[in-house]
C-alpha cells in the first residue's frame, strides 16, 4: 500500500466536495446533539395497533435511539414504522435516580396503543468473545456439550458466572470429513442480568438481548439491506478500541476487537495543538481557550458536515480541512495496518467491500482512505436509504451521521428468536421448546385420535338411533293401515315395548356421552392451553322401567338432568395475552351445543419454570 499515493486521492476528494458543496463553516450550526427526529405515521385504526411489533433499544452515553418496526404478510418484508434519537443529559444518564422514569416513559410512549410489543436491547461487546470453531459431526444433542469443553480448554471460564451459547451455521466437509461450523460465544450472566433487571423495573419485559455484530447480521439476513455478493467487513471504530466484522452470505464468521480508534487520532491532533500553543506569544495564549482532549476531539469532529464548525475562540480553528487530516491519518494508517493483518488471517474468501461506521460524525474522505488502504471497496453502512422497500414514509431527517447512529437500534428491530442470537433464550432454551412442542404434538394428535373415536362412536349410536326411530315409525304406519281391535292389555304391552326401546335409544347416548364430552374439550382446547385436571358429574338419572318416563325438557340429555364438569388448566404465552387468550377459550366452549353456563371460578398469574403462566379453574354445564 502507497501511502503517499493515499493520502494525495484523499486531498483530491477533499478539493472537489469543496467545489460541489458549502464550507463547513456554512453548514448547520446547531451543536449535537440534534433534537428528536420522529416519523409522523398515521396508524390505520385496530388494525394496525394489532400488529405484532418489534423495538430496538440502544441506551448510549449521549443518547437513546429507538427504532420501531414490523414484519408485513408480504413474503415476510420487514417494514419501518417509526424511529427516535433523544438526547441524554446529566440527570437522565444511565445510573441517575431519574433514568429508570425517564426510559419508562419515553419507551411507552414511543410504543403507542400497540399491544403485541417485542422490546430487543443492544449489550455492550466489550465483554463478549465471540468463535468460529469447526467439531466433528455428533449428534446435534451433543453438540453443546462438545463445544463447552472446545472453548474451555481454549480459553477457561467460570461457567457460573458465564453464559454460553452457540449456533449451528452450516455442515461442511474439512478434508474429505463431515464437521459443523458452529459459532460460540460467551458473555457476563451478571451484565445480561443487570439489563434484564433494567427493563423489568419500569415494567417493560425483554424479548432478547444481543450486541451489535449480530444487530449488524440482521440486516443482512432479513434482507433488508439488498443481499451482496461474496464477503464483507464492517469497521465501527470506537473512541478507545475498534471491531472488525466479517460476514459471509449475512453470516457473521468472524470478530476481533483492536486497542485503537478514535482517541488516538485526538491525541495526535492534541500533540500539535500543544506545539502551536507553546511557539505563540504571551497575548495569543491568553487568548487561547486551556486546551485537553475535549479540544482536541472537538477539532477532529469538526472534520464532519454534519458536526458544529470551529469558532475563532476554538483552538484549531486556524487549521485547514487537508491539515487536520495529515494529523489524524498516521493514528488511523495504524489501525488499518491491524485490519488488514485481520483479513490475511481470515483466508476462507476474499472481502470484497467494507463498510465503516465511527464514533464520530461521517467523514466521507476517513472512509474512502480505509478503502484505498485496503484495496477494496469502502461505504458507509446506511440502512435508511430512502430507496429501500422497508422504507415506504420519509425519512425525516437530512442528517447522514444520524441515520447511521441508528443502525444498532433498527438491526435489533429486526430481531426474530429463530435468526437472532439471543442473551435470553439460548441454544438450551430453543432444545426445550423443541421437545416441549413436539410433546405438546404428540398430546394433541393422541387427544385427536380419541376424539375421532369418540365421536365415531357417538354417531354409530346416534344411527342406531336414527334406525329404531324409523322402525317405529314404519310400524306406526303399519298400525294406523290396519287398524286391528285391540284391549287394555294389548295397550299396556305396547307401552312396556315402547319404553324398552326408548330406554336403549337413551342407553346408547348415556354410554358415549363421556367420549362426546372429551372429544368436544380436545377440539376447541388449543396448543398453548393445557387441561391438568378434569372432574365431570354427568349427574344421569336412568329411567324408572316400572313408571311413567317424566317430560323431557328441550334441552335435557336422555338420562334425566344435566351434567356438571369442572376443568384445571394452565394458559402458556406472554403475559400480556394471558387474560386474552383464556377469554377466547371461554368464547369457544360458549359456542360449543354441549356446554353451557360456563363460569370462571379461579385464574391467577403463577410462576412455572421461569415463566409465566395463567391457572384457571372453569366450571360448566354438560347437556
Amino acid at each position: 500500500m502507497n501511502d503517499i499515493t493515499s493520502t494525495e486521492k484523499l486531498l483530491d476528494i477533499i478539493r472537489e466536495n469543496k467545489k460541489e458543496s458549502p464550507p463547513a463553516a456554512t453548514a448547520d450550526k446547531t451543536p449535537l446533539p440534534l433534537p428528536p427526529k420522529k416519523i409522523k405515521l398515521a396508524f390505520p385504526g385496530k388494525t394496525s395497533i394489532q400488529k405484532n411489533i418489534t423495538v430496538g433499544v440502544d441506551i448510549g452515553h449521549d443518547f437513546l435511539r429507538l427504532v420501531k418496526t414490523t414484519k408485513s404478510s408480504d413474503k415476510n418484508r420487514w417494514k419501518l414504522l417509526d424511529y427516535q434519537t433523544i438526547p441524554l443529559n446529566r440527570l437522565t444518564r444511565k445510573g441517575t435516580p431519574e433514568f429508570l422514569d425517564f426510559l419508562k416513559s419515553e419507551i411507552t410512549r414511543f410504543c403507542g396503543s400497540y399491544q403485541k410489543i417485542n422490546i430487543w436491547a443492544i449489550m455492550s461487546a466489550a465483554n463478549v468473545n465471540v468463535r468460529h470453531i469447526r467439531i466433528p459431526k455428533v449428534a446435534k444433542n451433543e453438540i453443546e456439550n462438545f463445544v463447552f469443553w472446545s472453548i474451555k480448554k481454549e480459553a477457561p471460564f467460570n461457567e457460573k458466572e458465564t453464559l454460553l451459547d452457540i449456533e449451528i451455521l452450516e455442515e461442511i466437509t474439512e478434508q474429505g470429513a463431515p464437521k459443523w461450523f458452529v459459532m460460540a460465544y460467551t458473555a457476563p450472566k451478571r451484565e445480561i442480568e443487570e439489563i434484564k433487571n433494567l427493563f423489568s423495573k419500569v415494567g417493560l419485559p425483554l424479548t432478547g438481548i444481543s450486541i451489535v455484530p449480530f444487530a449488524v447480521q440482521n440486516i443482512f439476513r432479513t434482507g433488508w439491506l439488498p443481499m451482496l455478493d461474496g464477503t464483507v467487513a464492517s469497521l465501527f471504530i470506537g473512541n478507545d478500541f475498534s471491531r472488525i466484522d466479517i460476514y459471509s452470505k449475512g453470516t457473521l464468521v468472524m470478530t476481533r476487537g483492536i486497542k485503537a480508534g478514535i482517541n488516538s487520532m485526538v491525541e495526535s491532533l492534541l500533540e500539535v495543538l500543544l506545539e502551536k500553543t507553546q511557539g505563540a506569544t504571551d497575548a495569543a495564549k491568553e487568548k487561547t481557550p486551556v486546551i485537553g482532549m475535549e479540544q482536541a476531539r472537538k477539532v477532529l469532529f469538526s472534520l464532519s458536515p454534519d458536526s458544529k464548525a470551529l469558532t475563532e475562540r476554538d483552538a484549531g480553528y486556524h487549521l485547514t480541512e487537508e491539515e487536520k487530516l495529515q494529523i489524524v491519518l498516521p493514528a488511523l494508517g495504524r489501525l488499518v495496518r491491524q485490519i488488514d493483518r485481520t483479513f490475511e488471517y481470515y483466508s476462507q474468501a476474499q472481502v470484497s467491500k467494507i463498510f465503516v461506521t465511527t464514533a464520530m460524525n461521517i467523514y466521507q474522505p476517513l472512509i474512502a482512505y480505509v478503502g484505498e488502504q485496503l484495496g477494496i471497496e469502502s461505504d458507509i453502512l446506511n440502512p435508511f436509504d430512502r430507496n429501500l422497500s422497508g422504507i415506504d414514509g420519509n425519512i425525516q431527517t437530512d442528517n447522514l451521521s444520524e441515520r447511521v447512529a441508528l443502525t444498532p437500534a433498527l438491526g435489533m428491530a429486526l430481531s426474530e428468536k429463530t435468526h437472532t442470537p439471543n442473551l435470553l433464550f439460548t441454544y438450551k432454551d430453543k432444545q426445550r421448546q423443541t421437545q416441549m412442542t413436539l410433546i405438546n404434538v404428540g398430546v394433541f394428535a393422541l387427544l385427536a385420535v380419541v376424539a375421532i373415536i369418540s365421536v365415531g362412536v357417538f354417531l354409530y349410536g346416534l344411527g342406531i338411533n336414527n334406525i329404531k326411530k324409523s322402525d317405529v315409525s314404519r310400524l306406526q304406519k303399519q298400525l294406523t293401515q290396519f287398524q286391528p281391535n285391540v284391549n287394555k292389555s294389548d295397550i299396556l304391552q305396547l307401552a312396556v315395548k315402547a319404553k324398552q326401546q326408548k330406554y336403549t335409544s337413551g342407553a346408547y347416548s348415556e354410554r358415549y356421552r363421556s367420549m362426546a364430552v372429551i372429544g368436544e374439550l380436545s377440539a376447541l382446547t388449543p396448543t398453548h392451553i393445557r387441561l391438568i385436571n378434569l372432574e365431570a358429574d354427568f349427574g344421569t338419572l336412568l329411567p324408572d322401567k316400572t313408571k311413567e318416563p317424566a317430560k323431557e325438557t328441550q334441552k335435557q340429555p336422555a338420562g334425566g338432568k344435566m351434567g356438571n364438569l369442572v376443568v384445571d388448566g394452565v394458559i402458556f404465552g406472554n403475559r400480556q395475552t394471558l387474560e386474552s387468550s383464556l377469554a377466547g377459550y371461554i368464547m369457544n366452549l360458549q359456542a360449543s351445543p354441549i356446554f353451557q353456563q360456563i363460569s370462571i371460578q379461579k385464574n391467577s398469574v403463577e410462576r412455572i419454570k421461569k415463566r409465566d403462566v395463567l391457572r384457571f379453574t372453569i366450571n360448566m354445564k354438560i347437556l
